[in-house]
């Protein structure tokens, strides 16, 4: 009963017991070795940071800012936002470009021993840290194995970030200024021909203030109406007390016709007058010289618009100021980042003691098997007697 009983614990520290001169030699050589061996083996690295921010200057200066003045305007603009990205600092720190310049910089390549280019800058994208940090800050960590090394990269890495930006920035604005420049031609082209169609219009149709001409014209006509209704009571008055031969009579008529005329002459555009238009023509003649007129107004409300921003291209084309304020400057760091030796001696002590434990329990089930095969098998190995020694 006692043979078919379950392994415990117990059995297992049993077997130990029997190893404890050894695991005691272990416990205390494994921890020292392993020390020794990390100390002479794994090369000590440090690491140096740099602490970068947006500058103010750039967050509320160029285009965006002159926009912002056009917050009236129910339209946007696509490619403007407030506020700068920090992944295009990411995209950039880990180039291709920014990292052979790097290498090339520091002769990395020697260094890590790599046989080829790219094997050296995954190398380096990996030991490059770069993030933006939780209050908005973007903070580059590089580890190498010289402090003052680690902190020259990483001041290198921020002052090219800053060029790139700058560069980009500046080739940005140069498109934007010839876009802007473009336009600006073009709307400057379009305005002057709508000002000579409106003028030649003008000299054309004699409306030169369509609203105010038009009133004008109207309330001519009404008071020629009234005038003539009034003469034609008279008329037809004095034509039933005289007769139509009598001398007052003759005059009254002669006062109709004259008003019957100047009234045909303001339906036909007989009247020559700046003031007063033709009737009949009227409703087209104005709405045509609304639309030359329209025409004028929008490409100036187009040039007014785009004015501003053609001078800020210009002016942001000819800006090379730090994209960057730098709150933190690499410093060659005074402690190691890189081994961390107590930590790696206890995890190499812990398991090489559990590949030792395993071992000696193998052995012991192994030799204490009932098992014909395993014995057969042990009986034939030729390091048999080490199992069987005790």
């Amino acid at each position: 009963m006692v043979e078919n009983r379950s392994f415990d614990i117990l059995d297992y520290l049993l077997i130990l017991t029997k190893w404890k001169k050894l695991i005691v030699i272990m416990v205390i050589v494994i921890p020292i070795v392993s020390y020794l061996s990390i100390y002479s083996f794994i090369p000590v690295e440090y690491d140096s940071r740099s602490l970068i921010v947006v500058s103010e200057s750039e967050q509320i200066g160029g285009i965006g800012s002159i926009m912002r003045s056009f917050s009236n305007l129910p339209m946007s603009i696509p490619g403007l936002k407030s506020g700068t990205d920090t992944d295009i600092f990411t995209t950039i720190i880990y180039s291709r470009t920014n990292l052979e310049e790097i290498i090339n910089k520091f002769n990395l390549f020697e260094e890590y021993g790599y046989e080829t280019m790219d094997e050296t800058i995954k190398e380096l994208s990996n030991i490059i840290q770069a993030a933006e940090t939780k209050e908005g800050a973007y903070e580059i960590i590089m580890r190498h194995k010289s402090p003052q090394t680690a902190a020259d990269i990483v001041n290198f890495i921020v002052d090219r970030l800053n060029k790139t930006l700058v560069e980009l920035n500046i080739s940005k604005s140069r498109d934007n200024r010839k876009f802007l420049e473009n336009r600006y031609e073009e709307i400057k082209t379009k305005l002057r021909f709508a000002e000579d169609s409106l003028v030649f219009y003008q000299q054309k149709s004699g409306i030169f203030a369509a609203e105010d001409q038009a009133r004008s014209t109207f309330e001519a006509y009404a008071k020629l109406e009234a005038e003539l209704a009034s003469r034609q009571i008279e008329y037809s008055i004095l034509n039933k007390l005289y007769g139509s031969e009598s001398p007052i009579t003759k005059s009254a008529e002669i006062s109709v016709k004259e008003y019957e005329s100047k009234l045909n002459e303001i339906k036909t555009g007989k009247e020559k007058s700046n003031i007063i238009l033709a009737l009949k023509d009227l409703p087209l003649n104005a709405m045509e010289y609304l639309r030359h007129y329209r025409d004028v107004e929008i490409y100036n409300k187009m040039l007014t618009f785009i004015i501003p921003l053609y001078e800020q291209a210009r002016f942001d084309e000819q800006k090379n100021v730090p994209f960057l304020k730098v709150i933190d400057v690499g410093v060659p760091a005074k402690k190691k980042a890189f081994p961390q030796r107590a930590l790696l001696t206890a995890l190499f002590t812990v398991l090489i003691l559990s590949l030792l434990f395993m071992v000696i329990i193998m052995r012991d089930r192994i030799i204490s098997s009932t098992n014909p095969k395993i014995k057969i098998i042990l009986n034939n190995l030729s390091f048999v007697k080490i199992f069987k020694k005790q």
